[in-house]
């Protein structure tokens, strides 16, 4: 079966073959021009000279002296005539904000040219007219129909959306208007201004072209026309220059209920492009593909993912060629262009060329977040310091890392060893050029704004990129094209922010403007992948199919969202005007990807076709609506498969470490230990009753937990911060008063002291300098105010417990130890360092300050703190070691005394009727002193078990646990 463009070669050569030169051939797009070259060449027996070819858009082009910029440029010139306009009706919006918007005015105009509709009618308000029959009598009644269901809603009460939207309509004519003027002045324009101008100048015969004895003029393979292509198009073939051949089946154009025929029907009722229709119209799709003699294999495959799709269509490709299939003759149809990488991994190896007819997303490339990373590191910078996150987050991108991974990784390690938040531009400046240039503060240089040195800053960084020995070559295309953009918004918004005052907020907005219109452009950026065109497997967007015809056909992805694509482009022009207007609506779109649909399989040989078999709870991701007609209603013969992963994941087993010489190795630190932090410490005895495996992980086989600096409202940090604040509070009242004694009148009003010690908490935990004043911006400010709460909450009710001695605060020196007998063991040494104690007349308070809301009960026997079987209050576990540790140090009280362990914390500090201490079975402990030789004889077993050689480290069984546990991954929980 011969393709489209053959046949047309043949025509074309039949009837012009001693004059070739003479015509003109005019196609969608280039891609047909490069095949029909090949077919036309192959028909020649001698040199000759070549007939014109053109796109349509060259070909309307030609007829016009305008240039058409980049849409930047476009939408650059709009805004100015936009805010121009709008200026005394709204806030003016800035280049950056208005660029969305932009983008869908000009995508309308476009639209409203390219369909030649009157402006004037069009943005007409009609919220309060009620005569829109007579007023638009040029309108069909279905038409009017369309328009009274808009307009008539407005008869109602406005609300505020509507009346913007009727404030912005009534200003759009004039917009519309201005902005054309702007062009032409600088003979500029748009497509569909070029369009509509050269359709008018043929339609009132300004422009004519001398008839001939046969047309000259070819138009092949259209199918959905503007109006001005359309005006164009039967202009020239009324005047006997030009003919059309339409590449259309029989199947959907002689089917009134198949939308892919929609268009040829209309123009075969066309008064002059009825002439262009063959009598006889072809029947490829029903004469192969159907009944008992079809030569066209059809087969249908279902995959629960995407990437199935992928590595399917590779091994149908790597079978087609074994059979000895030519790799030019078979395409690979990818509607969802993010499956073009998992198909250009999948299909290596397979074949030894290919050519890719569709971009690649500048949005997915490592390059685009490099460029994120870099403005935001400049964003958020404070001076010649950098924030902590934007630092680590560049130092971990892979061309960051590749260029210096030693030097990448010990510079993270520090940060996070310092807990460092702000970070001088010094400390990360390396010997790696690479990160010289990256950590430089960028500043405003006066009379020239950001931007200028923002774009120096970014060009040397990827100019120094694409010299890096490891960079592929497309790593270099990606630094080549962002080059390009970023150039042009230099020249863009630069000009318009030299003339700004220069202020801090100022510099800000302007790298947030830049951002915002980088990620904006970078959105619609693709970069063209270069080949052999006609060498090779072909890989191809629908757009591209367009007039080409392949022997084997793979099509992926053919599911509702993806082919048809729901994706809409906004508009300011509601659907019922447009579809009054004769506008393009999704049913226009439904019917142009239905004709490209089945015009790439009428005149296919082998036909595979893809779609996934899992939806979404709106219908999306179900089988596309193409795929179940040639399913359900042509006839058409097919088998379909449901592919199946061949390998499914292996369900994680069970982690159990046995104890062995290696691990008893490791443990034996607690026994040999000979210092107090050397113990274990009830943390990590809480971590051995929560789970045996993660204590294995993080105390025998040494597994550090991944650290990052917090932000400053983590909740560890928050009670790292009062801890510190209450520590030194009560050390520095020691050292003044040189005696432990607290009374009421020396925590009276401390409101000053707290405010001086919690900056110099923050100096002391961030290495900020110790000389200049905290700023405190964002969290910071709530971190602040939270410790201050509750350092001024536990002072009040100290206060109002004072007078007491303070025996002890939070300090290595207050760090206690003991060791206790085990049972055919060596003594095994546990510490701790208590928060606070202290003690008034005969009752000494063990204090451990909480932030969270830590339950104070615990319920059963005291032994229960220690069950994993139940649930169990591992705060007051915690809080019961540390009076043990305390009650077996403190042998030197003679006299009787009791001993009180509690937490201060969210629950009850701020609770008017305060009460210290546990509750056990919902009655408050006033001494635990009795309970300890218990609490001591449980906490004994619960050792006898981790040092028992036949108790192996295993996983909890409640998988709750799991939830923050930091080596779940290693679990597979």
């Amino acid at each position: 079966m011969k393709a489209f463009l053959e046949e047309l070669a043949e025509s074309i050569y039949a009837k012009h073959r001693h004059a070739l030169d003479g015509i003109t051939l005019v196609f969608p797009n280039r891609r047909a021009i490069l095949y029909f070259r090949k077919y036309l060449s192959e028909k020649l027996d001698r040199p000759v000279f070549s007939p014109k070819f053109l796109t349509i858009e060259d070909f309307i082009g030609g007829y016009s002296a305008w240039q058409v910029p980049d849409k930047l440029e476009l939408i650059h010139r709009l805004h100015k005539v936009y805010a121009t306009i709008t200026t005394a009706d709204q806030v003016r919006e800035s280049f950056d904000q208005f660029y969305f918007w932009g983008e869908m005015l000009l995508r309308d105009f476009e639209e409203v040219d390219k369909y030649m509709v009157d402006a004037r009618f069009l943005f007409k308000d009609l919220s309060h007219q009620k005569e829109i029959d007579s007023t638009f009598d040029f309108l069909t009644p279905e038409q009017i129909e369309f328009l009274k269901s808009f307009w008539l809603n407005f008869d109602e009460k406005d609300s505020a959306n509507k009346a913007k939207f009727l404030t912005l309509w009534r200003k759009l004519p004039e917009v519309y208007d201005a902005f054309k003027q702007e062009l032409a002045s600088a003979n500029y324009a748009y497509d569909g201004m070029v369009h509509r101008a050269v359709a008018e100048r043929f339609k009132s015969g300004e422009l004519k072209i001398a008839a001939t004895a046969t047309p000259t003029i070819y138009f092949a393979g259209f199918n959905a026309l503007t109006k001005a292509e359309e005006v164009i198009i039967s202009s020239l073939v009324e005047a006997g220059v030009a003919h059309v051949h339409w590449d259309l089946d029989a199947y959907y154009f002689n089917n009134n209920t198949q939308v892919a025929g929609r268009y040829f029907r209309e123009y075969e009722q066309h008064k002059v492009l009825k002439r262009t229709f063959d009598t006889d119209i072809p029947a490829n799709f029903l004469n192969h593909m159907r009944g008992d003699h079809a030569t066209s294999n059809v087969k249908l495959f279902g995959a629960s993912q995407s990437v199935g799709q992928a590595k399917a269509a590779a091994e149908i490709v790597k079978d087609i060629l074994a059979k000895g299939a030519v790799p030019e003759d078979t395409v690979i149809v990818l509607p969802d262009e993010k499956l073009l990488m998992p198909v250009l991994h999948s299909v290596t190896g397979t074949v030894e060329k290919l050519n890719v007819t569709m971009g690649f997303p500048l949005a997915s490339t490592p390059l685009f977040n490099l460029i994120e990373l870099l403005i935001e590191l400049q964003l958020i910078k404070k001076g010649n310091e950098f924030n902590h996150r934007a630092v680590t987050a560049l130092l971990g991108h892979p061309y960051v890392v590749a260029a210096d991974p030693a030097g990448a990784r010990s510079k993270v390690k520090e940060i996070v060893h310092k807990s460092w938040v702000s970070i001088p531009s010094s400390f990360l400046i390396t010997t790696t050029p690479l990160h010289q240039l990256m950590f430089v503060p960028v500043n405003e240089v006066a009379g020239k704004g950001i931007v200028k040195p923002l774009v120096h800053y970014l060009r040397e960084i990827i100019v120094a990129l694409g010299n890096l020995k490891f960079l592929t070559d497309i790593d270099r295309e990606y630094c080549l094209h962002f080059l390009k953009l970023i150039s042009r918004i230099e020249e863009v918004i630069g000009e318009s922010e030299s003339h700004q005052e220069v202020t801090a907020k100022s510099e800000r907005q302007s790298l947030k403007s830049f951002l915002r219109l980088f990620r904006q452009l970078i959105r619609a950026e693709k970069i063209p992948f270069t080949g052999e065109p006609l060498r090779g497997l072909q890989i191809m967007g629908v757009l591209e199919t367009r007039n080409l015809d392949f022997k084997n056909v793979l099509i992926l992805s053919l599911n509702e969202g993806a082919f048809p694509s729901f994706a809409s482009k906004g508009s300011y022009i509601p659907h019922n005007i447009r579809s009054a207007y004769g506008l393009p609506t999704p049913d226009h779109q439904d019917a142009m990807y239905a004709y490209l649909f089945y015009r790439v399989l009428q005149r296919a040989q082998n036909v595979h076709l893809f779609y996934t078999t899992e939806t979404d709870d709106l219908g999306e991701g179900e089988m596309s609506r193409y795929l179940q007609q040639v399913l359900y209603e042509s006839g058409v013969k097919s088998e379909r498969s449901i592919l199946h992963n061949a390998l499914q994941p292996k369900p994680s087993e069970a982690i159990t470490v046995v104890k062995d010489q290696r691990v008893f190795q490791s443990l034996s630190r607690f026994i040999a230990g000979s210092t107090a932090s050397d113990g274990l410490s009830p943390t990590a005895m809480n971590d051995y009753i929560e789970c045996r495996l993660r204590f294995y992980f993080k105390y025998v086989a040494g597994i550090r937990e991944a650290r990052e600096v917090e932000d400053d409202l983590d909740a560890r940090m928050l009670g790292n911060f009062l801890h510190g604040v209450m520590e030194k509070f009560y050390q520095d009242l020691i050292d003044q008063k040189k005696n432990a004694l607290i009374e009421k009148e020396d925590i009276h009003h401390p409101e000053k002291t707290i405010e001086a010690l919690i900056d110099h908490v923050f100096k002391k935990t961030y290495h900020l300098d110790p000389e200049a004043a905290v700023e405190y911006e964002g969290q910071r400010v709530v971190v602040r105010e939270v410790v201050k709460r509750f350092a001024h909450e536990i002072l009040k009710k100290d206060e109002a417990y004072a007078p007491f001695e303070l025996l002890g605060v939070e300090s290595k020196k207050d760090t206690y130890a003991i060791r206790l007998d085990l049972e055919g063991n060596p003594e095994v040494l546990i510490s701790g360092s208590i928060d606070r104690t202290d003690r008034k007349d005969n009752v000494i308070r063990v204090i451990d300050y909480k932030t969270g809301k830590d339950d104070i009960s615990f319920f059963g026997d005291v032994r229960d703190l220690m069950n994993r079987d139940v649930d169990r209050n591992k705060a007051a576990f915690q809080t019961m070691v540390y009076a043990l540790l305390f009650y077996k140090n403190s042998k030197k009280l003679t006299e009787a005394v009791k001993i009180v362990p509690g937490l201060m914390n969210r629950v009850n500090l701020f609770d008017d009727s305060f009460t210290f201490g546990l509750k056990k079975d919902r009655v408050l402990v006033d001494d635990a002193t009795p309970m300890l030789a218990e609490f001591e004889d449980g906490l004994k077993a619960l050792l006898q078990e981790m040092f028992d050689p036949a108790v192996p480290f295993d996983q909890t069984l409640d998988d709750k646990k799991c939830k923050l546990c930091p080596y779940r991954e290693i679990c597979s929980r």
